[in-house]
């Protein structure tokens, strides 16, 4: 995967994930100061890209919670 793939908005919210660890997008969103339509495209360009998932938020069933994947073995 070549780094120009990734969207200048997709590199920001991997480093906040980085930092922060398993956030929603609502956190995500504020965190980032993103508008929100450009951070929704960067996710789901990471998605596509392997480099995050995304988990049901288990206390509040309406979000979910986006992690790096981990390429550790």
């Amino acid at each position: 995967m070549a780094d120009e793939e990734i969207p200048v908005s997709g590199k920001k919210l991997l480093s906040i994930l980085e930092k922060k660890g398993p956030l929603t997008q609502k956190q995500l969103i504020k965190a980032s100061a993103i508008p929100a339509r450009t951070a929704r495209y960067a996710l789901r360009r990471l998605i596509e890209l392997g480099l995050i998932v995304k988990r049901s938020n288990l206390s509040d069933m309406r979000s979910v919670f986006y992690f790096i994947v981990n390429n550790d073995n």
